[in-house]
């Protein structure tokens, strides 16, 4: 059973139980709980229930409610695991890389090894959920050949090129982490409950998501943020004009880091943002075996990289089956 026996964790809780009863985003709420503790120092690293008439009042939220939430809460972070962790913003263990970017969560959960997350050559793989046998094809040998070059592989445990990304890592006892956009308890998709359980016992589960939030659709985008921000790069493997993985090739480089895609994808006339990418800046792949070229160049990246090796990859050649029901593209 997990244990609120720190004040991260105290104050993790607290925050999530207010957030739930003033059904607030993280964003919206974070300045007001912040203005709170401005006013209460030390507040936050104690149980609400220790100070429920002061925080029922500062809040306008009913005693009861607020005593009930506290208790929801405090069963769903009871149902972590013993050795989960949770990070706070500004502290010596939040990782510099997603610190240093707009936007990063105020908590990370975290499950697995914990060393991943400072891990500098990290590298994301997405892309769409309905992918083509191809694409698949392409990001197992491209996750393996960059796993053995000492890049982490980083995905979104998502359908299609997430799954692959991961499988391909675990295969090969390589390092790779999952950055969900549920929280620790929840497995979704349910068919790659399996894959992240592997990913637990032997690589690292990150969510920026309370265990007592419930899950909303904007989850998925904002979990984008976060895995651009952790990674030097990201590469889109195959991806339909409406799909997530669009969302997190633009924060890439809004936030400095480096975008990589297909050739192929340039000449797919049913789709237009892989020009649009190219003219911000994202850097074309004649074939999946580039990557590495283009890393060993970038400034980015520091050490040398295995690029002699030849991998017989199949071209990449885009689904034409472009998925327009945005909503769905985005959960997952």
């Amino acid at each position: 059973m997990f244990k609120i026996d720190n004040k991260i964790k105290q104050e993790a809780l607290n925050f999530s139980t207010l957030q739930n009863c003033l059904k607030m985003t993280e964003g919206k709420f974070e300045p007001i709980f912040d203005s709170f503790i401005e006013k209460y120092k030390g507040i936050e690293s104690s149980p609400i229930l220790d100070y429920l008439d002061l925080y029922s009042t500062y809040f306008k939220i009913n005693q009861n409610q607020l005593n009930h939430e506290y208790a929801l809460a405090s069963a769903q972070f009871s149902k972590l695991k013993e050795t989960d962790e949770i990070l706070k913003r500004g502290t010596s263990d939040y990782p510099d890389m997603l610190e240093s970017t707009e936007k990063s969560p105020r908590f990370l959960y975290i499950r697995g090894r914990k060393s991943l997350l400072y891990e500098l050559r990290k590298v994301s793989l997405v892309g769409s959920r309905n992918a083509t046998e191809k694409a698949k094809y392409n990001t197992t040998r491209l996750a393996q050949k960059l796993g053995k070059n000492g890049i982490t592989i980083v995905s979104g445990l998502a359908k299609g090129i997430d799954v692959s990304a991961h499988k391909a890592a675990l295969d090969l006892s390589l390092d790779t982490i999952a950055v969900i956009g549920t929280h620790l308890n929840q497995y979704y998709p349910a068919e790659n409950k399996e894959v992240q359980l592997e990913i637990e016992k032997k690589g690292l589960v990150v969510s920026q998501f309370s265990p007592a939030s419930k899950t909303q659709r904007w989850f998925f985008p904002m979990r984008n943020r976060v895995m651009s921000a952790l990674s030097l790069a990201t590469i889109v493997m195959e991806a339909g004009e409406t799909s997530g993985s669009l969302i997190q090739a633009d924060y890439a480089l809004k936030q400095g880091r480096l975008v990589l895609l297909p050739e192929s994808a340039l000449e797919n006339k049913h789709i237009t943002w892989p020009g649009k990418f190219v003219k911000k800046g994202a850097k074309v792949m004649h074939n999946p075996s580039d990557a590495l070229k283009i890393l060993a160049e970038s400034s980015l990246f520091q050490g040398e990289f295995d690029i002699d090796e030849e991998l017989e990859l199949i071209p990449l050649d885009f689904s034409l089956d472009i998925i327009s029901e945005e909503g769905r593209d985005r959960l997952a």
